[in-house]
């Protein structure tokens, strides 16, 4: 191994030995009509494919043979090509240019050029996240793409975000969408360097994810890696950031809350727990700030190198990242390294050979929220935080039943390790046929996952435990694809047919102990336990595809695109293991007709419609198998002994959930591509549903997955984008993207609903918190309607209820003067109406200011954080918000906020703790300067920068963050619960960019 390191090492070396024998530095100047420095331009060496791109001053710097040409090219421009002539400093100016539409983008297995497209995608340029910090492909994907709705559920470093193309279609499987990077298929998108990105396509409508058959109802997003260019380059980008929760809770001083207290007291008829004594010691000397314990300043670093280069036949790129987060909330933090390195080379004028490698290692530590969150609003500001012996304080003799906040960040440790390593290569061999390509790719992805948690002695109530988990997977993917392009007269064909295999392996084990005899060893020893269990697992699945795609055009303005997959899963039995995924696809591009380029408006105008069905794999490996289950039972009064007993029951019937959808868009463009608006209307329906369906017990009991149900998404798409102002070394580029969207489920097969719940509301849901039924969307609330306060004029209503004036009212549907579950009704919906995202772009000569704002409208939140603070009952037991100082009481009888009496009961589970999630957020402002190429005496870029991300945001919501959840991302039927939910923080960066 060694050995073949040090080989591959010397070929690089002689690779860039064998480039400055040949060639020398060349540096320069590309200016636009108005002698301005035009950022983003290609400067390649004519006959080759390396290159480079201008600065965002216009410069550029790269070596070229001095007999050489270079041909200058940018979107808008007319294409230029000048002779070196053996000089090192040239100067270019570019004609504006009125067809710009060759631009060619990545679709599935192939590539076409943007005006052949006729399915609905969506690119997302490197400019539009080139200004901002950015470490993940949420923050890259969020605001920038029609469609895409992007949730920073959690605001932890290297926290889950929600990702969802066009809504959601399955209740049991996941509704991410599918993600392709270099070609490999399932990748997982946290393991990616966001600078590493050359090319991103988000294919959205059937026609452009029906190639991905029954994996690509949920849209997929396509992602190319950047490569080596030739001659050598060094680029490198440092940041540092600070970062401070958002908002936090209003909350009562010390001494109001003693009076609060005591006043609860008095009208309940018990005992005043402080004296006046004690409230006037409160009030001059203040309490304890649970949330200033808990929430602190973080910091960060995120450091990337990258070298590329190369010669005439073989180029190289290898980057390294790494990223150092500490969380806003104590004793949080995130890392992350990531390798990267891709090899291509030309080993002779018909056959290339290319090689992606990449690891990755993350590593969290409490970075879920939970527990220190809800108790920061739970312990009472009377209480001190620490007691005598300097431990923090044990029981809250006021507050919370459960343990100090201090001890949820101290007394437990919740690590996530994972660990990846990614090989994919291929060959690609130009056939004699003319046209005629043949490709031949192969990829490996290696998983370890490691969890590792432990509760300590106090958390745990002196029995501490941890726990032990680990997985491995292996991804093998084998793709053959052959392409053939013709062009004959006005006709033009682009055909492609794929023969493809993967296979998918996972191999897990776990351990949980408790009574640890030496907790100080944490997770690392859990043999000396006083009780522990083991488990583990074993899973396996592999697919087989066939597809083929034609795309064909008529004088480049009439369009059409026909593309069938047949997959073949392990996951289904003989006979449902095939399915097939057809699409159609049309295209007109009216600005070619002579008509309209009369007109002289259309820089293009292009009307498309499509229609094709995708799938899911929406269960596990053994679905259609019936399982046992281990378990443990006692005879005759002995020991328990070890047996197995039927799970649930399997069935063979099941296949694929299958998504018809159907899409028409409208593109033009104005003014030589200045001005771009795009619209999509897209309808999506899913049917043969998989859900868990109740069984009789007559029939084994528990339950049985079936193809059952249909759900249905629909909505409007608009894009608006281009560049208003250009001159004078001015420049403005923006663009605005909003989308709607309509989810409903139409059917449960026969069922008149089906409850589902999160697991985070323990002591505050009354049943499930979210209900399906048909008519309504998935993630519907399901909770009493809160009606206010009973009035005085309402004695004899409150009196049927057993409460009096001033108790909480809610809505008794069944009229029995009794609220029970039967009362329980939709009262939100978690799934927003519209979202939308607006990013602006301003330079001039070597300033550049970005503005990006986001959205999301029409969308419901469950706040069970400031219900557990605001209800004086179960775990939480008094009145922490300040929000109680308006409770119901003699002379404020108009408050709908409940009053201190003997027979108050509230219900947490209800609309009065529902609220608008609504938002309008400044995600990102920042300022960089291009420092003049002089300073490196042009033979390298200087690019500062400062950003500020979540600068503003403006929300009735009344929690710290409208856009964090306590619900992870893999369900779409039980979302939008806040419960001690770690916020998206504000954070100030700083940051420098050299490059050589």
């Amino acid at each position: 191994m060694k050995k073949d390191v040090t080989f591959f090492f010397l070929l690089l070396l002689l690779c860039q030995g064998y480039a400055f024998a040949q060639t020398a530095r060349v540096t320069g100047t590309v200016t636009g009509p108005d002698n301005q420095g035009l950022p983003g331009v290609n400067v390649q060496v004519s006959g080759t494919t390396l290159g480079t791109a201008t600065d965002a001053s216009g410069t550029f710097t790269l070596n070229a043979p001095g007999n050489g040409s270079l041909v200058f090219s940018n979107i808008g421009y007319v294409s230029q090509t000048v002779a070196i002539n053996g000089r090192s400093v040239i100067t270019v100016q570019l004609a504006e240019d009125q067809k710009t539409l060759n631009e060619v983008v990545v679709v599935g297995y192939g590539t076409q050029r943007k005006t052949d497209v006729t399915g609905a995608l969506s690119s997302i340029s490197t400019k539009e996240f080139a200004q901002q910090p950015i470490t993940r492909l949420d923050q890259v994907l969020q605001g920038r793409a029609a469609g895409v709705q992007v949730t920073q559920a959690s605001g932890a470093p290297g926290g889950d975000a929600r990702i969802r193309v066009r809504g959601a279609n399955s209740v049991l499987g996941d509704n991410n969408p599918l993600y392709v990077i270099d070609g490999f298929i399932g990748a997982d998108f946290n393991f990616l360097n966001p600078n590493d990105i050359e090319t991103l396509q988000v294919l959205k409508d059937a026609a452009s994810t029906s190639i991905y058959g029954s994996r690509g109802a949920n849209g997929v997003v396509i992602i190319t890696t950047k490569k080596g260019a030739k001659g050598i380059k060094v680029t490198y980008e440092g940041q540092g950031s600070v970062s401070n929760v958002i908002k936090k809770y209003d909350v009562l001083p010390a001494g109001e809350f003693a009076d609060i207290v005591n006043a609860r007291a008095l009208a309940t008829g018990s005992n005043q727990p402080f004296t006046a004594d004690q409230v006037s010691g409160f009030k001059q000397n203040g309490g304890t700030d649970w949330q200033s314990l808990v929430y602190r300043t973080g910091h960060g670093q995120q450091h990337q190198v990258t070298v590329s280069g190369g010669g005439d036949k073989t180029t190289f790129l290898v980057s390294g990242n790494y990223v150092n987060q500490t969380g806003i909330v104590q004793n949080s933090d995130f890392n992350r390294y990531i390798f990267r390195s891709n090899l291509n080379t030309q080993l002779n004028s018909k056959l290339a050979f290319r090689l992606n490698l990449s690891g990755t290692k993350t590593k969290n530590h409490n970075t879920n929220g939970g527990g220190a969150l809800i108790q920061a609003l739970a312990w009472a500001p009377t209480t001190p935080a620490y007691g005598a012996d300097g431990q923090p304080t044990f029981t809250d003799p006021i507050g919370s039943v459960y343990r100090n906040p201090l001890d949820y960040l101290y007394d437990q440790s919740i690590v996530s390790e994972r660990t990846t390593f990614n090989v994919n290569g291929g060959l690609n061999y130009q056939l004699p046929i003319k046209g005629l390509t043949l490709d031949l790719q192969y990829a490996i992805n290696y998983l370890n996952a490691q969890d590792k948690n432990f509760t300590g002695q106090r958390l745990s109530n002196y029995n501490p435990s941890a726990s032990r988990y680990s997985a491995e997977q292996l991804t093998l993917q084998n793709t053959n694809n052959l392409s053939y392009n013709l062009t004959v007269g006005d006709h033009s064909i682009n055909a492609v047919a794929v023969l493809e295999t993967q296979q998918f392996t996972n191999t897990t084990f776990n351990a949980t102990a408790t009574g640890l005899r030496f907790p100080q060893l944490g997770y690392d020893n859990i043999g000396g336990n006083s009780a522990a269990s083991v488990g583990s697992g074993f899973q396996k699945w592999t697919l087989l595809s066939l597809l083929g795609r034609v795309n064909y055009a008529y004088k480049d303005k009439y369009l059409v695109t026909a593309a069938v997959r047949r997959d073949g899963s392990s996951k289904f039995s003989q006979a449902n293991r095939y399915s097939v995924f057809p699409s159609l696809a049309l295209g007109w591009r009216l600005s070619e007709e002579k008509f309209i380029k009369d007109m002289n408006v259309f820089s293009n105008l292009k009307l498309r419609g499509s229609w094709g069905m995708t799938g899911s794999q929406a269960i596990n490996p053994y679905a259609t198998l019936s399982p046992y289950n281990t378990t443990f039972v006692a005879f005759n009064n002995t020991a328990a002994v070890a047996g197995v007993i039927q799970g649930n029951q399997g069935n063979t019937n099941l296949k694929w959930e299958t998504t018809r959808q159907t899409d028409v868009g409208l593109e033009m463009e104005f003014f030589r591509g200045r001005l771009r608006f795009e619209a999509d209307y897209f309808h999506k329906n899913t049917s043969d549903l998989l859900l868990n369906v109740s069984l009789p017990n007559y029939a084994g009991g528990g339950t049985q997955t079936r193809n059952v149900g249909e759900v249905e998404n629909k909505g409007f798409e608009f894009s608006l984008g281009g560049t208003p102002i250009d001159r004078g070394g001015f420049r403005w580029e923006t663009n605005l993207n909003l989308s709607t969207l309509k989810n409903r489920v139409i059917s449960l097969g026969g069922l008149a609903r089906l409850g589902t719940g999160t697991g985070v509301g323990a002591g505050m849901s009354t049943t499930n918190e979210f209900m399906l039924m048909p008519g309504e969307p998935l993630g519907s609330y399901w909770g009493l309607k809160y009606l206010g306060t009973f009035k005085p004029n309402e004695a004899d209503l409150a009196a049927r209820f057993g409460r009096v004036p001033g108790d909480p009212h809610y809505q008794d549907l069944n009229g029995d003067n009794s609220i029970t579950t039967d009362d329980f009704q939709i009262i939100g919906r978690a799934f927003p109406k519209l979202t939308g995202g607006w990013n602006n772009t301003f330079t001039y000569k070597g300033l550049t200011l970005n503005v990006f704002f986001n959205g999301v409208f029409g969308v419901d939140k469950l706040n069970y954080t400031r219900a557990a603070a605001l209800s004086g009952a179960g775990d939480a037991r008094q009145f922490i918000l300040s929000e109680i100082r308006d409770y119901y009481r003699p002379g404020n009888e108009t408050s709908d906020v409940p009053a201190f009496t003997k027979t108050y009961q509230p219900f947490t589970q209800s609309s009065r703790f529902l609220e608008n999630g609504s938002f309008v957020r400044l995600k990102n402002v920042s300022l960089s300067y291009n420092l003049p190429a002089s300073v490196l005496r042009n033979k390298g870029n200087i690019r500062v920068f400062a950003s500020a991300t979540n600068l503003l945001t403006i929300t009735k919501y009344k929690g710290p963050d409208p856009e964090s959840s306590s619900v992870g991302s893999g369900t779409d039927t039980a979302i939008g619960i806040d419960y001690g939910s770690y916020p998206n923080s504000k954070t100030y960066t700083i940051g420098l960019n050299l490059g050589f």
